[in-house]
């Protein structure tokens, strides 16, 4: 499936939807999976679209979500991807940062099913909910309000990843670099000295690290978080950044585009060898279906 067709049918679910301000067969008609896009078939550069396109779809004016089978078969198999056993993207010392990972998509997939086929398999759901600890039945109808804070610590970790050559995982400045906010004056980083402002490391990955297409497909994601905020869109996420750790208020409807966000980012970590991981893990599925079978370990599907 070409990029070009994904991102056509997310503008069009954008625009119906602020047309009508409803959810219906008005949208419904340009979700990807319904119009015939496997997540699990696609090149590199749809998925990457695929990410950038549906966090369109969650940024929605007065920070509305709304959350389709769309974004949660794309967080499973993008999970399947970055994080399956026989991954090497995560070094054994890098532990934390993977669990950190692997608990965000099951934070992002905590809430979804499957549509009931009758009533009788709804009761029966109904009463395997009632067996649940009242505990973790409460814990999963926030789970993105979870996600949201937990999306925050992931991206920095994975901006750290692929900044690897001017900062380590602790924000030891290991090259000597400069960025410049919008906002503000130059901010000169010397080696030895800590990076803490997650907002200084997004220009950095952008300005230093990124290639010419992965800053394509940021420019599309500012762009997305400017139809919520006029501020630099860097500017943006190191506020909301700063308030989450105060307590100042919550962004449970931004977890998804920060996870998309941290998710493109560690897929052009494995960009030349794409096409090795997605058959890797095409096998791993087609076990799965065999079996029925789950490790847990699996991401996908998402039910």
């Amino acid at each position: 499936m070409k990029p070009e067709r994904i991102n056509t049918l997310c503008n069009a679910w954008y625009e119906e939807f602020l047309r009508s301000s409803t959810v219906g067969q008005n949208t419904e008609q340009y979700r990807l999976l319904i119009n015939g896009i496997d997540f699990q078939n696609l090149c590199h550069e749809s998925i990457c679209t695929a990410l950038t396109g549906l966090s369109k779809v969650l940024l929605l004016p007065n920070l509305n979500t709304v959350l389709d089978a769309d974004h949660h078969f794309l967080w499973a198999w993008c999970g399947e991807l970055l994080l399956n056993p026989r991954s090497n993207l995560f070094p054994a010392e890098q532990y934390e940062v993977k669990s950190l990972f692997e608990t965000s998509i099951h934070a992002a997939l905590a809430g979804c099913s499957s549509p009931p086929a009758d009533i009788n398999e709804y009761n029966h759901r109904q009463h395997i909910k009632s067996l649940q600890p009242h505990h973790a039945i409460q814990f999963i109808q926030k789970s993105n309000l979870t996600l949201a804070y937990l999306s925050f610590p992931l991206l920095e970790a994975v901006l750290k990843r692929a900044c690897a050559a001017y900062v380590d995982l602790n924000g030891s400045v290991i090259t000597d670099f400069s960025v410049t906010p919008v906002s503000g004056k130059v901010r000169e980083y010397k080696k030895n000295k800590t990076c803490s402002s997650l907002r200084d490391l997004l220009l950095l990955h952008y300005d230093k690290v990124s290639n010419q297409t992965l800053k394509s497909h940021i420019e599309t994601f500012r762009s997305n978080l400017q139809t919520l905020d006029p501020r630099d869109p860097f500017d943006l996420i190191y506020s909301w950044r700063n308030q989450s750790l105060h307590g100042t208020t919550n962004f449970q409807t931004i977890g998804g585009t920060l996870l998309n966000f941290a998710i493109l980012i560690s897929i052009f970590e494995i960009e030349n060898d794409f096409e090795a991981y997605q058959i890797g893990v095409l096998s791993r599925w087609q076990h799965f279906q065999a079996t029925s079978f789950r490790a847990p370990s699996d991401f996908f599907p998402p039910f």
